[in-house]
């Protein structure tokens, strides 16, 4: 099957270069999104598994969301206590904003509980991130830009990582930067179009859908838009203005703050430790992410390598040829995210990434420049041009590097550590049949440390990797609660007291570690 997706994707692109090279924009850019969505399918598939950091927390929230909406939770029920503040273990889950994992439990309820429903909307949504990509570089530049701005995107290296869930926060950041890059997209109509009031309003939409995957930084378009409206010595005395990026700004609050006010009356211990939690990224390095300031910088070869020297490239082509700097607002944007997360005292591998495609929009420019160039200097241009362009597109996308973190033991993206992917799948198939085997009103213990999210998605079953005194478990019993065991595994053992309880089933197979 791999095979399948890696030729439709060579397919694709091969006619999505030539339909662009016969100046078929619309063509080539729908072959191109046919190429995306075709290479990250397959990377959705890649792992018949779940990713520690943060994809199983992310997978299990999205699982009971189908049931309960409205009410995030790690565990289905709180059998035993907790922390309320430990996001790696509590019970009402706020840690993030709950559009994405929203997203992720309806592709569960349309297409079952399994990774591919899971990560398809980050397929999805990666691959509609062609077409903000491909107008944002028209606008700026020229649809040669665009379309070539789109076609980095296409094979982003980082990005499908992330949808395969292997890269941290995974798809939290893809939606995220599908909604940040939509809404500076919908700046850039509204600039350009007849009927701004409709872009204003899409701007406020999308800039509000951001802040309900992530947080505040999802407006940053809007910082942008008023720096702009500033600069302008006629649009800024115009109150019209004014009124649009009022009303897109409320839009905006109307998107994302029902569900904060929500929280905040439905579940405020957690939520006031959240809000206050997240304050703290920028005043303290929380759970030891104390890296130094030019963090986000250091990660530009591993987020972009090779396209790396073209954004430069493109950066520099874009400040000298427009006077009237149309790429302003872009980069703008990108400036304020990396001077936001430098200055935060958090930083993580990811948090810049989110500019990611508005970075590509220049990388698109320069690979804009060398076509031209060379079509300048050759009679029949277009073979050198297609050569030129898969050239680009194999440094770009890493496939080496897809192969080694997957498929070989010792890599593990930016962690360097062990993937262990026989023992994730099968553990992730023995998980699978407890839902057969374990009735559903049952609780699991004994599981792997670490491992009882993983058996709460596969199976629908509440889980823990404790055990609670043998008092406490015969309390529970005696109240109705039942309970299912791992056997014995290496370093874990079961008390003689757990077999015995009425009820109990031990479990037929042992997870391996």
């Amino acid at each position: 099957m791999m095979y399948v997706f890696l030729a439709a994707t060579a397919l694709s692109t091969g006619f999505s270069l030539r339909a662009w090279q016969r100046g078929q924009y619309g063509q080539g850019l729908l072959w191109l999104m046919g190429a995306a969505f075709a290479l990250r399918l397959l990377m959705a598939g890649l792992d018949p598994f779940l990713h520690d950091w943060d994809e199983r927390f992310h997978a299990i929230v999205a699982r009971n969301l189908m049931t309960e909406p409205l009410r995030p939770r790690l565990h289905p029920m709180p059998l035993l206590p907790y922390e309320f503040q430990a996001w790696c273990c509590n019970y009402v889950w706020l840690h993030k904003q709950p559009l994405f994992m929203w997203q992720m439990a309806l592709s569960m309820k349309l297409f079952g509980v399994n990774e591919l429903a899971l990560r398809l909307p980050s397929a999805l949504l990666s691959t509609l991130l062609l077409y903000p990509v491909y107008r944002t570089g028209t606008l700026i530049f020229n649809r040669d830009a665009g379309y070539l701005s789109a076609l980095l995107a296409t094979f982003a290296f980082y990005q499908l990582e992330q949808v395969s869930g292997l890269i941290g926060m995974d798809h939290n950041d893809v939606a995220f930067t599908c909604y940040v890059t939509a809404s500076v997209w919908a700046y850039y109509e509204y600039q350009a179009s007849g009927h701004p009031w409709r872009w204003a309003l899409a701007v406020g939409g999308l800039a509000g859908a951001a802040v309900l995957c992530k947080w505040l930084v999802g407006l940053v378009v809007f910082a942008v838009w008023g720096l702009a409206l500033l600069l302008n010595p006629v649009r800024r005395k115009q109150a019209g203005a004014y009124g649009q990026l009022l009303v897109a700004a409320a839009l905006a609050g109307l998107v994302f703050l029902p569900w904060q006010f929500y929280a905040a009356w439905r579940f405020p211990m957690e939520s006031a430790y959240e809000r206050g939690y997240n304050a703290r990224h920028f005043t303290e390095a929380l759970e030891g992410h104390a890296e130094p300031w030019y963090y986000h910088f250091q990660l530009i070869p591993i987020h972009y390598g090779f396209v790396a020297f073209l954004i430069g490239a493109g950066v520099a082509l874009a400040w000298r040829m427009h006077r009237r700097r149309p790429w302003g607002p872009a980069l703008g944007a990108i400036g304020i995210v990396y001077l936001f997360f430098s200055l935060a005292a958090t930083r993580m591998y990811s948090y810049a990434y989110v500019v990611s495609p508005l970075l590509l929009v220049f990388g698109g420019l320069a690979l804009d420049h060398a076509h031209r160039w060379l079509a300048a200097r050759k009679s029949h241009p277009a073979p050198w041009l297609t050569v030129g362009a898969l050239v680009v597109v194999l440094i770009s996308s890493r496939p080496w590097g897809i192969i080694a973190v997957h498929f070989q033991e010792g890599a593990y993206g930016l962690h360097q550590m062990p993937l262990n992917r026989q023992v994730r799948t099968a553990n992730a198939a023995l998980y699978r049949q407890l839902a057969r085997e374990v009735p559903p009103s049952y609780t699991i213990f004994n599981s792997p440390s670490g491992s009882e999210v993983d058996v709460m998605f596969y199976s629908g079953r509440n889980a823990y990797s404790w055990l609670p005194s043998e008092a406490d478990m015969s309390r529970l019993n005696a109240a109705g609660a039942r309970f299912a065991f791992f056997p014995d595994f290496p370093g874990q053992s079961l008390p003689p007291f757990a077999r015995t309880l009425p009820g109990s089933i031990v479990i037929w197979g042992t997870p391996q570690q």
